[in-house]
């Protein structure tokens, strides 16, 4: 169970269960919240259904800052005041064992993809997430300031689309995947099955939303916008986190190809019948108005 607030404050319940003897068995829930720019973890023998906000704050302990929240530096662009119309503040993703002394890996994350927006701003494109700048408390980045989008992909796909809307869509992401390959980038995590909440909806949403992931987004224009870039690395560099599933105990490196491979994935998603960026499509080029929609 997770829930976010337009702040920037989260909530994260996760039971755990064993299967002793065949049946699974609740053990208690796993607690991680992030609050006014601080984070805590916590852990409780009761189910999350069985809990209400009191016996949740409860639980809580502090995590040491260093852990999450990468110091920032000098070159790293702060955010403007915060406008909850406008923008969505971006937020560390933690679970209760990075509570250990000198487990930097979330901090290390952020940074990185801090760094990775940054290049952006020097570089920006339509079908790139806008980014504004990093948040900072205590001389450490809390979230990464980004543009609020109206409504996701998949959303947008609900809605009913003509086959010209849906081809126009796959074009703008091909540009913007462009892109990141040109400037030696590959994101590793391009799919339509997740869906991220940078939507005004959440806003009108009472008192907390329900957290989801996205990597696609749809702007005030009905343009496509990758989002999510906590994968993203130059090519040949091993994956942080996210990414394609190695099939050998390798580490998975950074590949153009899996932006391809979610390319393709997105076709099906919006029932293309196309091959995707290998140059090989199975139907006619695209309609130069297609084409060129996204420039």
């Amino acid at each position: 169970m997770d829930y976010e607030t337009v702040d920037g404050s989260q909530f994260s319940l996760r039971e755990i269960w064993s299967e002793d003897g065949g049946t699974p068995q609740s053990q208690g829930t796993l607690i991680t919240a992030l609050i006014d720019g601080n984070a805590y973890v916590g852990k409780s023998s009761e189910r999350s259904d069985d809990m209400d906000d009191a016996d949740v704050l409860q639980y809580l302990e502090p995590i040491p800052a260093e852990n999450i929240f990468p110091l920032m530096p000098e070159d790293v662009t702060g955010a403007p005041p915060f406008d909850a119309l406008k923008h969505y503040l971006k937020a560390p993703q933690f679970t209760y064992d990075d509570r250990a002394p000198g487990h930097t890996f979330v901090a290390d994350c952020l940074l990185h993809e801090a760094s990775v927006l940054e290049r952006f701003k020097k570089d920006p494109h339509p079908n790139i997430v806008t980014y504004y700048g990093c948040v900072v408390r205590d001389k450490r980045i809390t979230h990464l300031m980004l543009k609020r989008y109206p409504r996701t992909l998949p959303e947008l796909e609900q809605t009913g689309l003509s086959d010209i809307e849906r081809q126009v869509l796959r074009a703008q992401i091909e540009d913007g995947i462009r892109h990141l390959h040109s400037l030696g980038l590959a994101h590793n995590d391009i799919n339509p099955g997740t869906v991220a909440e940078y939507c005004v909806e959440s806003i009108v949403r009472e008192h907390f939303a329900d957290l989801t992931s996205d990597n696609v987004c749809i702007d005030a224009d009905g343009r496509a916008v990758i989002v999510d870039f906590d994968s993203c690395l130059p090519f040949g560099e091993p994956l942080m986190k996210g990414g394609p599933r190695a099939e050998s105990d390798r580490t998975p490196l950074s590949d153009p190809e899996s932006d391809f491979k979610g390319l393709r994935d997105i076709e099906c998603f919006l029932h293309l019948d196309v091959t995707g960026l290998d140059g090989q499509r199975k139907d006619s080029p695209l309609p130069q108005a297609v084409a060129g929609s996204s420039q």
